[in-house]
């Protein structure tokens, strides 16, 4: 081998160690630095504000139109992870205030827990409710006609 072949080989060896070894530190501090691993900041809310707009609502449970006031809010399932692995599933919970007589005509299925709501929510929870399941996992509060709904989406 001549000279000028070893000179280039030795050459070639460093580069790769460099970035071999400044891939390393890369990797070993993107938990400690997101932004280096192209992460979001795992500190930040996942969750968005606190909507108002009925018409989604109503779209998505038909049943209890009209709807007189929601306020309703989506937040992602679970922590993110870096790097993202799969699609990522959204969670919906809300209140919805529906009319008295409306109220009235959905069938309850008996007693219900009270649901663990989010804490952005929790203002807009009726006083001492008395949950009753009517299905597809929504809720019924018949003394205020408040209906709590939840649903996990991708």
């Amino acid at each position: 081998m001549t000279r000028p072949a070893k000179i280039a080989l030795l050459i070639t060896a460093a580069l790769s160690a460099c970035v071999i070894a400044g891939c390393g530190a890369a990797l070993a501090l993107r938990d400690w630095v997101p932004g280096l691993a192209g992460c979001a900041d795992p500190t930040k809310p996942t969750k968005t504000s606190v909507f108002t707009e009925p018409i989604r609502i109503e779209q998505l449970y038909p049943r209890l139109k009209p709807i007189r006031t929601v306020h309703w809010q989506e937040r992602e399932a679970r922590a993110r992870s870096c790097p993202e692995i799969g699609p990522m599933d959204y969670v919906m919970s809300g209140f919805a205030v529906i009319d008295s007589s409306r109220a009235a005509e959905l069938p309850t299925t008996g007693a219900s827990t009270s649901p663990d709501v989010p804490e952005d929510l929790r203002p807009f929870a009726p006083a001492e409710p008395h949950w009753q399941s009517i299905g597809d996992g929504l809720l019924l509060d018949p003394g205020s006609a408040t209906v709590y709904f939840t649903r996990t989406s991708s």
